[in-house]
C-alpha cells in the first residue's frame, strides 16, 4: 500500500492551525478565584444576608455568571477578562432590639480579573426605595448663544419610572436644597440626619390618576416648554415637556399647553452651576398641614476676614422617609460636603472642573443604564451613590 504524502506547505499550514487552537484552547481556559467581600452598610449591627445575588457580566463576551451570597465573603472562579458586578437582595439588621428587613445594592464596573487568585471589595447601600421614581437626568447648566452668551430657560429634570409596574406623576414633590454643597457650615439645629432642608419645592398636579407613567418610560419637567432653539440655536424644543416651572407675578414663560408645577414653596431657580442637590418625593399628608408643620428655622455664623456675623433663615424641611430619591451635585474646585443624609445619596456628580468652567454650558448629569428588560426598556443604576450612579458631564438627551 502506498501512503500519499501532503505537499510541505500544506503540513506547515496544518501544524500552524492546530497549534493556534491548541493555544486558544488554552487562553480559554484561563480561571482565576475570585474572593468578594461584601462590607454592610455603616452603623449597622447583627447584620444577617437573605436573598442577595451577584452578577458578573464579562465585558467583552457579554457572559454573564450568577451567584448566592450567604456571608459577607464569596468564592467564585470566573475566566480572566473585565467585569462588572453588581449585587442586589435584602439583608436583617438589629436597631433599638428589633429586627429589620431592608434592600440592599452595589455596584462596580472595570473589575479586572486576572491571575491564579483575585479579591474584591464592594461596600453595600441601603436602598431607601424599590418601587419608586428615580432622577434619570438635571440638565442644570443651560446653554450659550452663538455669541457666546449665557441663554436662561432651558433647563430640566428627567424622572424616571425604574419598576415593574405603572407609576403616576401626581403629588410627586421636587425640591432644591436650601445649603450648597461648595459652602460647608455649622448650621444649628442640624437635621440632615433626619430631613432635607429645601429652599424651593414645587409638586406635580394631578388627582393622583391623571398622569400615569409606564415602566421603563420618564416625564420630563422643564424650566420653560417652549422652543428655545428660535431664541438660541445651540438650545432645544422643549414643547414635548410633560410639565414646566412658571412663576406668576413673574417674568416669566407660561406654555398653556404643557401642565404648569405646583410651587408649594418658593420659586424654583435651577441653580446653573451646579452648587445645589436635589431630591424626588412623596407627600403622605396635606399641602395645608406641611406648610404649618413643616418649616426648618436655622441660624449658623458667618466668618468673613476674621470676623464672624451670625446669620439664619426660615424654610421647610422633607422628612429623609418621604425622600425617595436624591442627586447632589457640585463643581470638582469647590466641593466641600454632600448635603443629603448618606443613607440617601453617599456621592455627587457634576458639570464643570471650576467654578468659571465655561465648558460646563450645554452639559447635564445623566444615570448610568444597569441593564435592559426583555421588552427593551432601561434599568437605571441606584446604588444611592451619584459618584457611581451618574455620567457627569453628557450631552443632555434632549438636545438634538
Amino acid at each position: 500500500m502506498r501512503i500519499k504524502l501532503l505537499p510541505i506547505y500544506l503540513t506547515i499550514a496544518l501544524v500552524a492551525l492546530l497549534q493556534s487552537c491548541s493555544k486558544d484552547d488554552d487562553n480559554s481556559s484561563k480561571e482565576t478565584a475570585l474572593t468578594l467581600t461584601l462590607v454592610n452598610p455603616d452603623d449597622l449591627s447583627s447584620v444577617a444576608f437573605s436573598e442577595i445575588s451577584v452578577s458578573f457580566k464579562e465585558r467583552n463576551t457579554g457572559k454573564i455568571t450568577q451567584s448566592k451570597a450567604v456571608s459577607n465573603t464569596l468564592s467564585v472562579a470566573l475566566s480572566e477578562g473585565s467585569y462588572e458586578i453588581s449585587v442586589d437582595g435584602k439583608i436583617k439588621y438589629t436597631i433599638d432590639g428589633n429586627t429589620v428587613e431592608a434592600t440592599v445594592s452595589s455596584y462596580k464596573e472595570s473589575v479586572v480579573v486576572t491571575g491564579g487568585s483575585a479579591a474584591v471589595s464592594l461596600n453595600l447601600f441601603l436602598k431607601t426605595t424599590q418601587s419608586d421614581f428615580v432622577i434619570e437626568e438635571v440638565f442644570f447648566t443651560g446653554t450659550r448663544t452663538p455669541q457666546g452668551k449665557q441663554y436662561l430657560g432651558d433647563k430640566y429634570f428627567k424622572i424616571h419610572n425604574n419598576t415593574d409596574k405603572v407609576l403616576y406623576a401626581d403629588g410627586l414633590m421636587i425640591a432644591q436644597s436650601e445649603f450648597m454643597t461648595t459652602d460647608k457650615q455649622e448650621y444649628t439645629p442640624n437635621i440632615m440626619a433626619q430631613s432635607f432642608a429645601a429652599s424651593a419645592v414645587a409638586i406635580v398636579p394631578g388627582n393622583g390618576t391623571t398622569y400615569p407613567i409606564a415602566p421603563g418610560e420618564f416625564f420630563v419637567i422643564a424650566e420653560d416648554a417652549i422652543d428655545h432653539k428660535e431664541y438660541n440655536s445651540a438650545s432645544m424644543d422643549l414643547r414635548k415637556a410633560n410639565f414646566e416651572f412658571y412663576t406668576e407675578d413673574a417674568d416669566d414663560v407660561d406654555n398653556p399647553a404643557v401642565p404648569n408645577m405646583e410651587s408649594l414653596f418658593s420659586s424654583m431657580v435651577i441653580h446653573n452651576r451646579g452648587f445645589k442637590s436635589f431630591v424626588i418625593a412623596r407627600l403622605p399628608i396635606t399641602k395645608a398641614k406641611y406648610l404649618t408643620d413643616y418649616t426648618y428655622d436655622y441660624e449658623y455664623n458667618l466668618v468673613v476676614g476674621g470676623e464672624s456675623y451670625p446669620m439664619g433663615e426660615s424654610v421647610y424641611s422633607i422628612p429623609n422617609t418621604w425622600i425617595i430619591d436624591a442627586v447632589n451635585l457640585g463643581v470638582e474646585s469647590e466641593f466641600q460636603w454632600i448635603v443629603t443624609a448618606p443613607s440617601l445619596d453617599k456621592g455627587w456628580t457634576y458639570c464643570g472642573k471650576v467654578d468659571s468652567d465655561a465648558t460646563r454650558y450645554g452639559k447635564s448629569v445623566r444615570r448610568k443604564a444597569l441593564s435592559t428588560t426583555a421588552n427593551g426598556k432601561k434599568i437605571l443604576k441606584d446604588t444611592n451613590n451619584s459618584t457611581l450612579d451618574f455620567s457627569p458631564e453628557v450631552k443632555p438627551s434632549l438636545m438634538n
